[in-house]
């Protein structure tokens, strides 16, 4: 029997993270996504301002709980700022989950910060400056703390307007990198 997979796509606000994953939405179908954004989105009108963010929060918590322990396969949307979604990923391992990381970076906090300005012209969610600046090292130095925790691991960088370009790949610790590496993957080597 195939062990269950903990799928966790992370990366600063405004990296591309739900852009990749409605663009490969079929890959990810296989098994639930827990997205703290869409689920806030889906209950502002009930919940409004930054309480319906701290229930999503929750609600993405409790049901990663659920899936942890039924062994069920999910992934979870994340910018990694924080210790949550790494104590998650140990729990998950030590339930028998392999670990897959998908990471997108960008070459500055500025492109981030500039794409969610634009998102929030189309009507999407805004992410204040304050936390985007605070968020950014965060998230890049918690990706290198999950890194041996992962038994898959993509890191892409999307900070052209060409897209996506596959910085590493690896399997199990080891890792095959891409040169010219982005200055803000370097530390992660």
């Amino acid at each position: 029997m195939k062990p269950p997979v903990l799928t966790i796509l992370a990366g600063s606000n405004g990296s591309g993270k739900s852009t990749l994953t409605s663009s490969v939405r079929e890959e990810f179908q296989q098994a639930p996504i827990l997205d703290p954004d869409a689920i806030a989105k889906s209950i502002r009108d009930t919940l409004p301002g930054p309480d319906s963010d701290i229930e999503a929060g929750k609600r993405v918590l409790r049901r990663a709980e659920e899936l942890i322990a039924s062994s069920q396969s999910f992934t979870v949307e994340t910018t990694l700022s924080g210790s949550t979604y790494l104590r998650m990923a140990a729990r998950a391992k030590d339930a028998g989950f392999l670990i897959a990381v998908i990471f997108v970076g960008t070459n500055s906090v500025e492109i981030n910060i500039e794409r969610v300005k634009a998102r929030v012209q189309k009507g999407g969610h805004d992410v204040p400056e304050d936390d985007q600046r605070r968020r950014y090292p965060r998230t890049l130095a918690n990706m290198k703390k999950l890194l041996p925790l992962a038994d898959l691991v993509v890191i892409l960088d999307n900070s052209s307007q060409q897209g996506y370009s596959l910085v590493a790949a690896g399997h199990r610790g080891f890792m095959s990198w891409n040169e010219p590496i982005p200055e803000w993957a370097r530390h992660l080597r």
